[in-house]
C-alpha cells in the first residue's frame, strides 16, 4: 500500500507564485486568471447599476459612449454595422469592468457603438421578452406602401391615412409597451434613443435610416428561450408587429413616444426646448464632467388606465295591450244590491244598571198605592179567574229561595198563600201589564221565579 504524504515548502526564494485570492488580486491579476471583477458593469443588473444613494446614475460605458458617437460619429458611414477589431473591443470592455480609463478616440468610433450594443445585449434582464412578446404582437399595422406613396404624391389621402396610423402606433408603444419595462429600463432607452435619433437625421451621410437602425438594435434588445422565435421578433417593418417595428417607431417618433422620461430628465424646460434629444445628450455631458450626479429616483409608473366599455343603450320594453274584459263579465246578470240586516231596536237592549234602580223604585211606589187584596176580586165580565193554590204554594216556596223580590210581589204572594182567589166575571179584560212593574236585577234571580213573579203581577193588576 503507497501512503502520499504532503510536503510543505518554503514560498520565498523558490520562484513560486503564491496563492490570492479574488480579493487579495491586482486587476491585472484578476484580468491574467479571467476572472469578474468586483466592479464589473457589463452582465450586471440595471438595478444595481442606475440606483445609487436614491438617484438614477447612467453606468459609465453608456455615458461616455453616447457622449462619444454624439460628438464625433454622427457622420461616421455603417454607424453600429460595422465591427470594429476583436482586440480593441475586449480591450476597452475590460477597462470599463475593472474601472480604468478608456481613450475611445484612439479605440474610434465603432468600439464605442458596439460597446454600446454590447452592454444591451449582455444584460440578465432583456428589454423584451417572453413576458411582453405578447404586447409586442399586438401592436397595430400600417400601411406597408405608405414611404412609396408620400414620395409620389405627399398629399394623397393614402399619405394621410399612414400618418394617421404612426401616431396611433406612436401612442400604442407610449401608453402599453413602455410601462411594462422597468422605470431603469425605460430611463435608459430614452438616453440611447436619443443618440440613435440623431443619427437617423444625418441619414444622408452615414446611410443608417430608421429602418437600418431597427435591423442592427432589434437583436440586441429581445432575448427568450426560443431563439427562432427571437428571430421573427426581429424584423422590421410597417405592416410587421415585431420589436424591430417598435425600435424603427421609437427612433422616427421619439419626441412622443419618450416625452414623459424626457420630462424627467430635462425637467420644467421639456416644454420650452425645441430639440429634446440634442438636450438629453448635453445632460450627458454634464454628467460625465461631473456637474450632474444622476436624477431623482421617480415615482413607479402607473399602468395604463383601461376604459370600460360602454353600456349599450336601455332598450324600452313594449307597451301591454289595453285590458280586453272577459266576455262572460258582459253576459252574467247584475246582481241585487246587498241588504244589510237591520240593527237592533235601542229598546231591545238590556237596560243598564241605573235604568234597572230607576225602575225599581218606581215599581215600589205605585204597588205601595195600591188597596189591599180580598179573598175574591172582581174584575169587568162574567167568568171568574180562580187561582189553584197549588200554584200559590209553588210560588211562596219560590219566592222563599229567592230573597231579592219587591215589596208588591212579597204582599201578593202572602195574600195568595192564605185564601185562594175566585175571580167570576162575564167576559174577562186582559189590561196591559204595566212595565214600570219589573222584577230585580238581582242576578241571583232564575228564569223559573221571573215566571211566578210576571204571573203575580198579572193577577195582581186585575
Amino acid at each position: 500500500m503507497k501512503v502520499e504524504q504532503s510536503i510543505t515548502l518554503p514560498s520565498e526564494g523558490l520562484g513560486v507564485h503564491r496563492t490570492h485570492y479574488p480579493h487579495q488580486r491586482s486587476q491585472q491579476q484578476q484580468q491574467d486568471f479571467g476572472e469578474s471583477p468586483a466592479t464589473q458593469v457589463y452582465g450586471m443588473s440595471l438595478e444595481h447599476l442606475m440606483n445609487q444613494q436614491g438617484r438614477r446614475v447612467l453606468p459609465r460605458p453608456i455615458r461616455e459612449c453616447l457622449a462619444f458617437i454624439g460628438h464625433h460619429g454622427l457622420s461616421t458611414e455603417g454607424l453600429f454595422r460595422r465591427s470594429p477589431p476583436s482586440t480593441a473591443l475586449r480591450s476597452a470592455k475590460d477597462s470599463y469592468n475593472y474601472e480604468q480609463a478608456v481613450d475611445l478616440s484612439l479605440a474610434g468610433v465603432h468600439v464605442a457603438a458596439v460597446l454600446l450594443k454590447l452592454f444591451f445585449r449582455e444584460l440578465p434582464e432583456p428589454v423584451f421578452s417572453n413576458h411582453n412578446y405578447s404586447l409586442v404582437r399586438a401592436l397595430p399595422a400600417s400601411i406597408p406602401l405608405a414611404a412609396a406613396t408620400a414620395s409620389q404624391d405627399p398629399s394623397s389621402e393614402t399619405v394621410e391615412i399612414a400618418k394617421q396610423m404612426d401616431h396611433v402606433r406612436a401612442r400604442y408603444v407610449e401608453e402599453v409597451i413602455l410601462p411594462s419595462l422597468k422605470p431603469e429600463y425605460r430611463l435608459l432607452l430614452c438616453f440611447t434613443f436619443a443618440l440613435l435619433q440623431m443619427v437617423a437625421r444625418n441619414e444622408k451621410t452615414n446611410r443608417m435610416t430608421a429602418y437600418n437602425l431597427a435591423i442592427v438594435w432589434a437583436p440586441n434588445l429581445a432575448r427568450s428561450s426560443n431563439p427562432v422565435l427571437d428571430v421573427t421578433m426581429c424584423v422590421a417593418g410597417p405592416a410587421a408587429p415585431t420589436v424591430g417595428s417598435v425600435v424603427q417607431i421609437m427612433v422616427q417618433m421619439y419626441d412622443k413616444v419618450f416625452r414623459r422620461e424626457i420630462g424627467l430628465i430635462l425637467g420644467g424646460q421639456a416644454g420650452q426646448v425645441v430639440d429634446p434629444a440634442m438636450e438629453v445628450i448635453r445632460i450627458v455631458d454634464r454628467m460625465n464632467t461631473g456637474e450632474i450626479i444622476g436624477l431623482k429616483s421617480p415615482s413607479p409608473a402607473l399602468p395604463p388606465r383601461v376604459k370600460s366599455p360602454a353600456l349599450p343603450p336601455r332598450v324600452k320594453s313594449p307597451a301591454l295591450p289595453p285590458r280586453v274584459k272577459s266576455p262572460m263579465n258582459e253576459l252574467a246578470p247584475d246582481l241585487p244590491p246587498r241588504i244589510l240586516s237591520p240593527g237592533l231596536s235601542p229598546s231591545a237592549k238590556s237596560p243598564s244598571a241605573d235604568s234597572v234602580e230607576s225602575m225599581q223604585v218606581f215599581a215600589d211606589a205605585e204597588s205601595a198605592s195600591l188597596p189591599p187584596l180580598s179573598a175574591n176580586m172582581e174584575v169587568s165580565g162574567s167568568e171568574e179567574v180562580s187561582v189553584e193554590p197549588a200554584l200559590a204554594e209553588e210560588s211562596v216556596e219560590s219566592v222563599g229561595k229567592n230573597e231579592a223580590v219587591t215589596v208588591g210581589d212579597t204582599v201578593m204572594l202572602e195574600a195568595m198563600a192564605d185564601k185562594p182567589i175566585d175571580v167570576k166575571s162575564d167576559e174577562p179584560v186582559v189590561k196591559p201589564i204595566d212595565t214600570a212593574l219589573q222584577l230585580s236585577s238581582s242576578p241571583e234571580t232564575t228564569s223559573d221565579q221571573r215566571v211566578d213573579a210576571s204571573a203575580s203581577a198579572a193577577v195582581e193588576s186585575k
